[in-house]
């Protein structure tokens, strides 16, 4: 993958605008409900660091991380400057080198929904508990009708075969609540035409 020219084309079309900025909104209500300013924020999979200058303005440090050291490095590249401290990290979601309770919150966005298996989807969410100390937000696939046949048919236009997870809730609540973790809020990142959806989520301590 060029990062470089993912950076440059991922969000340019008219529909992916309209969701990025759908979701940086969501990210910064969720962030604007929040008590105090979140003194720790992890960001993975991070990506060429999108949401980085939304995080550093709500945290007081933000840690960048992705299983890819290209991404990595792009974020790094493109990091705003301002007063927050930013670190950078190479790791795998499902077994991060970093200790208990590592962070005040964590945000993991468009992962869900390319995790077709609900062992491997358990085993992250264990593991965002363990990190965190609180406060998770993610974002996943809410089935929906109308984004699964407009999926259907540009993967018949174009000839190709990419598969996503659109969850039903109850069941995802399910999976959420047997990791330890109970759903304040749900945030439609586009109602009825888009099934993405964005959870903020709290520790069910024991």
């Amino acid at each position: 993958m060029d990062v470089e020219e993912y950076r440059k084309t991922r969000y340019k079309g008219i529909d992916q605008r309209i969701i990025n900025k759908r979701e940086q909104n969501i990210l910064r209500k969720i962030f604007s409900s929040m008590n105090r300013k979140s003194i720790s924020v992890l960001d993975i999979p991070c990506g060429y660091g999108r949401f980085s200058e939304l995080f550093m303005e709500k945290s007081l440090n933000l840690t960048s991380a992705d299983i890819s050291f290209p991404m990595v490095l792009a974020a790094r590249k493109y990091s705003p400057n301002c007063a927050c401290k930013h670190y950078f990290l190479v790791g795998d979601i499902s077994h991060l080198p970093l200790k208990e309770k590592s962070f005040d919150c964590i945000v993991t966005v468009r992962l869900f929904q390319h995790i077709l298996r609900a062992t491997t989807r358990f085993q992250i969410l264990k593991e965002l508990h363990r990190v965190s100390r609180k406060t998770v937000i993610i974002s996943f696939y809410k089935y929906n009708l109308f984004h699964s046949i407009e999926r259907w048919l540009r993967c018949r236009i174009k000839n190709v075969e990419k598969k996503i997870s659109m969850l039903h809730l109850d069941g995802f609540a399910r999976e959420l609540n047997s990791a330890g973790f109970r759903v304040v809020d749900i945030f439609p990142v586009l109602r009825c035409f888009h099934a993405q959806n964005i959870a903020l989520l709290r520790k069910i301590e024991p």
